[in-house]
């Protein structure tokens, strides 16, 4: 079983400290204002790192796309005809054997409605908007922490909203495998140390944090997710950034997951710099907020030495 870290979480319905819910740990909250550039080709914008014998084309990507969005993927194509790899950020997987703890500790994130007994205008926007996007179940919510509760709701009014998370990288798998290019992470890890422990650490103080703000996103609507998208899909990467970052933050209200959004950074590094040593051209697919983060796969790089070219150099 593959799984994005999100569908790890959406699995669990963990919530985390009381202590974490007042202050978000978010690595990638600021950008480096020299690397958000519009770009001068078609479509998408793309980073480049190269020394003397190899240049990587990075592509930065959004957390989804509107579905059936078209969006120019000729220098894509172009980047992909010869290219010797294509990497992706880093995973956090379980494996078939992890099924039996993952159920298990689902099973242990079960919740009961006392919260919203003690947050009553909370319970009444959850249940308005839980029946909004699952009128088959409108009373699902019922059985979960806030935390999962969020999660779920974020997911299913994805889902209502015609929103892929799985775009653009399945448009660039496809099209890699056009090309006979391998496909590989920049890293795997395992995701079960990570979930147990944010199993012993859950409470329904930081999930009423971020159930919040997910009731916040989704009565504003999709506008803003589009509108991203479509500015992603042109090469406005400012506009491209202020994409609504609820889900987001609501992971990040998770004990471990901030540290391994900093890991998948440092993998994502190491994997461009293991790449420079193949003479040729490579093509990496990145989160786009990581690559120009402060403290982000790019800003690191400079700081090693490495030649990093914006998406207004062409």
């Amino acid at each position: 079983m593959r799984a994005t870290l999100t569908g790890l979480v959406l699995m669990l319905g963990a919530a985390a400290s009381a202590a974490q819910a007042q202050v978000i740990d978010d690595p990638q909250a600021n950008v480096v204002e020299a690397l958000v550039v519009s770009a001068r080709l078609p479509g998408p914008a793309w980073w480049r790192v190269s020394d003397a014998d190899t240049t990587i084309y990075i592509l930065g990507t959004p957390g989804a796309l509107p579905k059936g969005m078209a969006w120019d993927t000729s220098v894509l194509d172009r980047r992909l005809d010869g290219a010797f790899a294509v990497v992706t950020a880093a995973a956090w997987r379980a494996g078939v054997t992890d099924i039996p703890a993952l159920l298990k500790l689902r099973k242990a994130m079960k919740g009961d409605e006392a919260w919203a007994r003690r947050a009553p205008e909370l319970a009444t926007r959850t249940e308005r908007a839980w029946a909004a996007v699952d009128r088959k179940d409108p009373d699902g919510w019922k059985d979960w922490k806030p935390v999962m509760i969020a999660l779920q709701l974020g997911g299913k009014a994805m889902e209502r909203s015609d929103l892929q998370a799985a775009e653009p990288a399945k448009t660039v798998r496809k099209l890699a495998s056009k090309h006979r290019v391998k496909v590989r992470p920049a890293e795997v890890h395992k995701a079960m140390p990570m979930l147990k422990s944010i199993a012993r650490q859950h409470s329904d103080e930081a999930g009423l944090t971020c159930l919040t703000e997910s009731l916040d996103a989704i009565d504003a609507g999709p506008g803003a997710q589009r509108a991203a998208a479509q500015a992603w899909a042109v090469g406005q990467v400012r506009a491209s950034l202020a994409a609504p970052r609820s889900a987001e933050r609501c992971e990040l209200l998770l004990p471990g997951v901030a540290d391994a959004r900093r890991q998948s950074v440092d993998d994502e590094v190491e994997a461009l710099i293991a790449l420079l040593k193949t003479p040729g051209h490579a093509v990496a697919l990145y989160p786009i907020r990581g690559l120009v983060a402060e403290g982000g796969v790019l800003e690191k790089l400079r700081a090693r030495g490495i030649t990093v070219r914006t998406p207004g150099d062409g």
